[in-house]
């Protein structure tokens, strides 16, 4: 066999205990098994034989006679060739290694029991509380029945009525007294044949009936009567002092004084500028309005219109198929048109000698008196009408019923005055009467001459100062109203004479009016007036309003201011809305002049001036068409 070099890769280290032997062959192998067999008859032999690995066998000695057969198999796996000796062997003799190192465990740490173990002394608890079931009560036999001796119950706690509420008769009836109308025209009955009661009867003696059959009942719990009745025993109140508190509102927020003021645009020459400061989060307190109607989900109204003549308001209404009025600033009185039937037409025909008829109209129970001026007829199948036509009681100041005069006054007479002088015949009156509800002014001698009927010298008494006229619903009595009790830019501190919810009436038409931003303006009057150059206080006075306002009764100054607010009133943007509502009990018809607050179509909050009235009923349907002047 060649000699083989042997190469190490790592340094030798000096190994107690002498050299190092070097073992080659397959790792963890055993040596192989030697089986020597023999047979035969040996004699004379003697030694010994020792078997060895790797080693020839020898045997000395004279054998006669001897036959038999020896196998030997050795596997040496160990590689003949080349080789590297780290590839050649499976294993060899490795170098100590320190224990610590080596090791897969150690010598662990002492743990407490307590940590590791998944199970501890339990304590002991008391059996009551473990046990799955424990002694019972024990109950009488009565307990489990299903019904007892019942106890006694009072009346009021077993009925099922109480004490009601008193209410009116007029609001808790089914029904009332019906209107009176003539049988000719309504009556849908006639003589019927008699009957006999025990026929027509529905109802017949009924069989007692115990309550204790039909009622199912146990032993009831205590329940206190005050809980089920609209009322209870009153208690005296407690002592001591008990009420709401207010809220406290917050004061403003400085953080600073004094404050530094910053202006984006300088102030214009002559132009007073007033300074007005508010907390953050400032909302103006509105004035509270006269009349508020409450917002509800429904609204309720009875409709009714009665027309009967004034001589005869004791008797029966008129039969009437449909009715509208109109009533506007321009007008100084009521125009309506209504149509009856053909049974109506003598009392609503002229007197003999020409003199229309007075009506007493009530529209949902507000009177109104009216005068019919024109008859007419019509007849179309199968209806037979008689139409009327006609205004209010002021008609009688006018033409044709008056007729035209010349009015004047030599001596100096207040405006209010010099209406009252025309209500007379030689200094007594003719029964009408004037409710002057304008700043009056004195008029010299000799400066007023009119002519015309009574109606036009009032209403141009009242337009010297941009006033009109409207009537009283039922007396003889004008009323002089101004045309903007407040001008637009001071509705801030106006109350309202009306407030209307949401929803309660029908915007149905909008209409947007854009005017100069007029302030200042000329007025003047003629022979014996005065001539005046207004300004609205606080503005420059740089948009002039053409042309100037001229009338021989602006005899003063403060007759002048009142035109010149009326005039410049009408400036800017302004709206015209058309409002359809109900005849409301609480508004009643609402009249030009009522200052409304509201809600428009937009949704904003609105202030305006009724300047138009028209209130139609075509049965059962009675609704109020209302002409509303705004500003933006």
């Amino acid at each position: 066999m060649a000699p083989a070099s042997l190469v190490f890769n790592q340094q030798g280290r000096p190994v107690q205990g002498g050299p190092v032997a070097l073992v080659f062959g397959a790792g963890g192998l055993l040596p192989p098994t030697v089986v020597v067999e023999g047979g035969g008859r040996v004699t004379g032999l003697r030694g010994h034989v020792r078997l060895r690995v790797a080693v020839r066998a020898m045997a000395v000695g004279r054998v006669t006679g001897l036959r038999g057969t020896i196998d030997a198999r050795w596997d040496a796996n160990v590689s003949r060739g080349t080789a590297r000796a780290e590839l050649g062997f499976g294993w060899q003799q490795a170098r100590p290694v320190a224990v610590a190192l080596a090791t897969g465990w150690q010598q662990a740490a002492p743990l407490h029991a307590a940590t590791v173990a998944r199970w501890q002394e339990a304590a002991p608890r008391r059996a009551p509380l473990a046990v799955a079931w424990q002694e019972a009560d024990r109950l009488r036999a009565t307990v489990a029945t299903a019904w007892q001796e019942g106890s006694r119950r009072r009346a009021a706690m077993d009925t099922h009525w109480q004490e009601a509420v008193q209410l009116r008769a007029a609001i808790a009836t089914a029904w009332q007294d019906g209107q009176q109308r003539r049988a000719a025209l309504s009556a849908h009955w006639q003589e019927t044949l008699r009957l006999r009661a025990a026929v027509a009867t529905h109802w017949q003696d009924a069989g007692a009936v115990r309550a204790l059959l039909a009622t199912r009942w146990g032993h009831g719990r205590a329940v206190h009567v005050h809980l089920r009745a609209h009322w209870q025993e009153a208690m005296r109140p407690r002592a001591g002092r008990s009420g709401i508190v207010p809220p406290v509102q917050p004061p403003c927020y400085v953080p600073r004084l004094p404050v530094d003021l910053v202006f984006r645009d300088p102030v214009g020459a002559g132009l007073p500028v007033g300074l007005v400061f508010r907390c953050d989060g400032w909302v103006p307190v509105l004035p509270p309005a006269g009349i508020v109607v409450p917002a509800r989900r429904s609204y309720i109204v009875s409709n009714s219109i009665e027309i009967r003549r004034a001589d005869d308001l004791a008797g029966d209404p008129l039969p009437s198929e449909s009715f509208s009025m109109r009533l506007d600033r321009q007008s100084w009185t009521w125009t309506f048109s209504a149509a009856f039937h053909a049974s109506a037409r003598d009392a609503v025909a002229p007197s003999p000698g020409g003199q229309p008829v007075e009506l007493e109209v009530r529209v949902n129970g507000q009177p109104f008196r009216l005068q019919a001026e024109r008859i007419g007829r019509s007849r179309r199948f199968p209806e037979h009408l008689v139409t009327a036509q006609g205004r209010g009681l002021a008609a009688v100041l006018d033409a044709p019923h008056a007729p035209v005069q010349t009015f004047s006054a030599a001596l100096d007479r207040t405006a209010h005055q010099l209406m009252t002088d025309v209500l007379t015949v030689n200094g007594v009156g003719y029964g009408w009467a004037v409710d002057f509800q304008l700043a009056d002014w004195l008029v010299p001698g000799g400066i007023w001459m009119h002519q015309g009927t009574p109606i036009s010298a009032l209403a141009e008494i009242a337009g010297a100062v941009g006033g009109y006229l409207q009537p009283h619903d039922t007396a003889a009595v004008m009323r002089v109203l101004p045309l903007w009790p407040e001008p637009w830019w001071r509705w801030d501190t106006l109350a309202p004479d009306i407030e209307l919810p949401d929803g309660i009436a029908e915007i149905t038409e909008t209409e947007i009016i854009d005017m100069p931003a007029y302030d200042r303006i000329f007025v003047a009057g003629e022979a014996g007036g005065i001539q005046a150059d207004l300004t609205r206080a606080g503005l420059p006075g740089l948009v002039l309003k053409q042309p100037m306002a001229v009338h021989p009764l602006i005899t003063t100054i403060g007759a002048a201011k009142q035109r010149a607010t009326a005039e410049l009133a009408e400036s800017g943007r302004m709206l015209k809305h058309k409002m359809t509502m109900p005849v409301l009990p609480a508004t009643g018809v609402i009249k030009p002049g009522t200052v409304l607050r509201y809600v428009d179509d937009a949704e904003a909050l609105r202030l305006g001036l009724v300047r138009a009235t028209d209130v139609s009923q075509q049965f059962p349907v009675l609704t109020q068409a209302l002409e509303i002047d705004s500003h933006a």
